[in-house]
């Protein structure tokens, strides 16, 4: 597999973003924006996904040069409408409108609707919390997981996402599938069993096998009726509080996974606990945490601490390896 620099890598984007139109400003930081999620570790969204995003915008899915806006103001929280813009520039723009009301009120909330997949949900409360704030982030899709006990789709896998501040931040990105498609498809291009199992095959039995769920998209929501629960009620929320699409409306209305509700929560810890009590009580649950016996098989981490680890397996390889497949998806982009 080729090894591509976090510079070559940019830098295709940007000229693929280029090619269709985008403004010289914004192409470059959506590109960043994209390389970033896989500098750090998530190469399903970062990487593999970005060809999927050039086809929505090339079907005129994605408007690559709107941008969002605010249509309803009622203090601490906004409604804004992205009017079809790519996700990631949506998230980046809102999650900074979000801290600028949490200054100000203690807490802010940016509802987002006709928004677009903004690959990872957490390279926004991420960003939250490396300015000293805790965040809370969800976003809705179609129909593709289908709800406990039954057998056809009718739930999004609608991520719930929240970080906070301290060293490194902690941040958890939990879709309510026990696999994200974008995980799913890691196993699959590495040809590797799942851990545990993530969904029903063919004959209704449980299985690992993720080629198997990659094909019949039967997948487990996570903790079985919870998870399948914590879906439903994440999107009646996300249509509540955006006034936009809804997972049956997506499916059924828009036939695509475009024109997503999205809303960002950002908490001001300074307004909440002072600075020294905040870092002590952090590294206590940290350290009582990690204090734990580990299991036969296993180690205990605390979320989101690889992600130096990932910067730093790039840098020393001078680039991240990406596999044949996606790079050749990627490349043929430029033509």
């Amino acid at each position: 597999m080729p090894i591509i620099s976090v510079a070559k890598l940019t830098d295709t984007y940007k000229t693929i973003l280029l090619s269709r139109g985008m403004e010289q400003d914004n192409a470059t930081r959506l590109a960043e924006g994209f390389v970033e999620m896989a500098n750090e570790g998530i190469y399903s969204h970062g990487i593999n996904r970005f060809p999927v995003f050039i086809s929505q915008v090339d079907k005129g899915q994605i408007k690559l040069n709107e941008t969002p806006e605010c249509v309803n103001s009622m203090g601490a929280l906004e409604q804004w409408d992205c009017h079809f813009g790519p996700g990631v520039l949506n998230g980046l723009i809102c999650s900074d409108r979000a801290m600028e009301l949490a200054r100000q009120y203690g807490i802010g909330m940016v509802g987002m609707r006709n928004s677009n997949h903004w690959m990872r949900g957490g390279s926004y409360v991420l960003r939250m919390a490396r300015e000293g704030f805790a965040g809370i982030a969800a976003t809705n899709s179609t129909a593709v997981m289908p709800a406990w006990g039954g057998k056809d789709h009718r739930l999004g896998t609608n991520p719930l996402i929240m970080a906070i501040a301290g060293d490194p931040p902690v941040l958890v990105d939990c879709s309510m599938s026990q696999f994200s498609y974008g995980q799913l498809q890691n196993y699959v291009l590495a040809d590797k069993e799942l851990p545990v199992v993530g969904g029903y095959d063919n004959n209704g039995e449980l299985t690992k096998d993720p080629h198997v769920l990659w094909e019949n998209k039967r997948i487990l929501p996570m903790g079985f009726w919870k998870g399948s629960s914590m879906s439903l009620v994440l999107d009646m929320m996300l249509t509540a509080i955006t006034g936009g699409h809804s997972v049956p409306a997506l499916t059924e209305d828009m036939g695509g996974e475009f024109g997503v509700s999205q809303f960002l929560i950002a908490i001001d810890l300074s307004k909440t606990i002072e600075a020294s009590k905040f870092s002590e009580e952090m590294k206590r649950i940290r350290d009582y945490v990690l204090a734990s016996e580990p299991a036969e098989t296993g180690t205990v981490q605390v979320a989101g601490s690889s992600i130096e680890k990932f910067l730093e397996k790039h840098e020393r390889a001078g680039g991240i390896e990406i596999h044949d497949s996606i790079w050749q998806q990627i490349e043929s982009l430029l033509n």
